[in-house]
């Protein structure tokens, strides 16, 4: 069993050595997203149209409020008279009763003990009707025109008015539910509670000459909101009668902005050109034996000043020059790939890295095929690292891709 551990920790100690060979640059820099449905290039301005669907949610529930407030006030009304006649009824027994007695009083008339006669007990009146308390309806508060055209823009085209109509519909916040969660036992009991709501926008695109190109309700599934954690259920029942009006509202606003916020991130997904931020891995290599990796450090200092160019243009044709550069540079080192040969140079990890790298400048000469041929190659020849940052890559290359070809 001993002898089994060592083998395994030498083993494991000599993965970790030959890993250490690779250095794992984290890089970043921005490039131009392109969009999935294009605008006519004629139009360079847009005009943002803010509807309030909220509104006449509004009215919906002030209209509800008025026809529950007449039939709570009809049935008062007719409790009212009910019980008016009842109380009469009764008094008018009562009196009847106090008259006679009254008369016999006066007549001298005694009980058979010769104690006075004893005054008849008043009637037991009937409870009268409650006065209706028909709870307000809470109601969405304004969401102004200003603060949505400042915050879903258009990356890529100025704002302005007669192009392309970018119409955002804000409607009402539904289905709210508060979800309560107990947490720990005895003294370190605690509730937690979170708001679950729903809060779509419609988002409408178009242009005069090629109609509506993007007609669309997002942000149509549930949401959650983090509400204060409590020691007692009923904190909780006290917080929401004393706080239980400003909770709504800080609820609304924090809806409406995280939904305008994914609005915008909608509206230019699908057409914008936005400036991202790329984050990912450019590999050089350390320290190997007494290998010289001059050229590799080089090869690795060329691509990150290439892709430091990408941003400019939306093809990217600023930066082609120096990405082929680069290539040549990561090719000429490749020549020496030895993947059969661990202690090579250029051995099998060195090598799946370099092609990581060659997949990344391809990618942006849009060379699809050769970059997706590059990274299939790395996940089949199995060298761990490099195969987990091949299948992490390929969403977004494809994402890439797809966008490329609808603009080019």
């Amino acid at each position: 069993m001993k002898r089994l551990l060592l083998v395994n920790f030498f083993l494991f100690s000599l993965t970790i050595g030959l890993g250490q060979n690779i250095n794992d640059n984290k890089v970043s820099f921005g490039y131009i997203q392109l969009p999935l449905i294009i605008i006519d290039d004629a139009y360079n301005n847009y005009e943002v149209r803010v509807s309030h669907t909220y509104r006449a949610a509004n009215e919906d529930s002030l209209i509800l409020f008025q026809a529950r407030q007449d039939a709570a006030m009809q049935l008062f009304e007719r409790n009212r008279v009910r019980y008016q006649q009842s109380r009469d009824s009764l008094q008018r027994v009562y009196l009847i009763q106090l008259a006679t007695w009254e008369k016999q009083v006066n007549a001298g008339a005694v009980t058979g003990t010769g104690q006075p006669l004893p005054k008849p007990n008043p009637p037991l009146f009937p409870e009268p009707p409650m006065y209706p308390n028909v709870k307000q309806p809470r109601l969405h508060t304004d969401y102004a025109d200003a603060t949505v055209q400042n915050s879903v823009k258009i990356e890529g085209f100025e704002q302005g008015t007669g192009e392309v109509i970018l119409s955002v519909d804000i409607q009402p916040m539904r289905n709210i539910r508060i979800i309560e969660k107990k947490k720990g036992t005895g003294a370190s009991t605690k509730y937690q509670y979170t708001c679950e709501y729903m809060l779509p926008i419609e988002i409408k695109i178009e242009t005069p000459t090629q109609g509506i190109l993007v007609q669309k309700v997002v942000l149509d599934g549930i949401r959650t909101y983090k509400m204060k954690e409590h020691k007692s259920r009923y904190d909780h029942e006290l917080y929401m009668l004393d706080q239980g009006d400003q909770f709504f509202l800080d609820l609304e606003r924090y809806a409406r902005q995280q939904a305008i916020k994914e609005a915008n991130n909608y509206v230019n997904d699908q057409v914008g050109y936005v400036t991202r931020k790329r984050n990912t891995e450019i590999y050089s290599v350390k320290k190997f034996k007494n290998y010289e990796y001059s050229d590799v450090t080089n090869a690795y200092s060329a691509t990150v000043q290439a892709l430091n160019l990408i941003k400019n243009d939306r093809d990217c044709s600023g930066a082609q020059e120096k990405l082929e550069a680069a290539v040549a540079l990561w090719n000429e080192i490749m020549l020496e790939s030895n993947t059969y040969d661990n202690k090579a140079r250029i051995n099998d990890k060195i090598t799946a890295m370099i092609q990581c790298n060659i997949a990344e400048i391809q990618l942006w000469q849009t060379k699809f095929s050769e970059a997706n041929t590059l990274l299939n190659l790395v996940i089949n020849a199995g060298v761990m690292k490099a195969k987990s940052h091949a299948k992490k890559m390929k969403p977004f290359y494809e994402n890439r891709e797809k966008r490329w070809n609808v603009n080019f």
